[in-house]
């Protein structure tokens, strides 16, 4: 069997996060506003609390809490994972709020102000044979 020694691991969307060499999310990528240091995500060209224009991009946390969440049971016909699963807004130390897929847990465990950390999960294969991730949240463990 022939192994592919160039095979990458690639985000399923630019500009979301930053890999590691490992091939883990080393943290999403958001914007602070320079004016009323608010912060978002995904990184943004203007304020949407003041309307500034001078954001810098920032890193964010691997960490923060749920925020709200909703549990999925259908699967919609182009989706890459497949129901139950949960639908959450977590929010990060920084003030931003991300919308994210919680698959990889216990669904009736899931609970608005828990500690969720940042991961990452095998989507597809680009044409290259590439592993195509996108980034999730789970519960902290312990």
């Amino acid at each position: 069997m022939e192994t592919n020694q160039s095979k990458k691991v690639v985000p399923l969307k630019k500009g979301l996060f930053e890999i590691s060499e490992s091939g883990e999310v080393a943290h999403l990528i958001g914007s602070k506003c320079k004016t009323c240091n608010d912060t978002f995500f995904p990184k943004r060209y203007s304020c949407l609390s003041c309307g500034g224009r001078e954001l810098d991009t920032v890193a964010l946390s691997k960490k923060g809490r749920v925020w709200t969440y909703t549990i999925a049971r259908q699967t919609p016909a182009v989706s890459l994972i497949k129901a139950p699963y949960a639908i959450a807004y977590v929010e990060l130390p920084e003030g931003a709020i991300v919308l994210t897929v919680m698959e990889d847990c216990e669904l009736d465990k899931v609970k608005i102000g828990m500690e969720v950390q940042l991961t990452t999960k095998k989507v597809s294969e680009d044409p290259e044979g590439n592993d195509v991730i996108a980034f999730e949240f789970k519960p902290v463990e312990g």
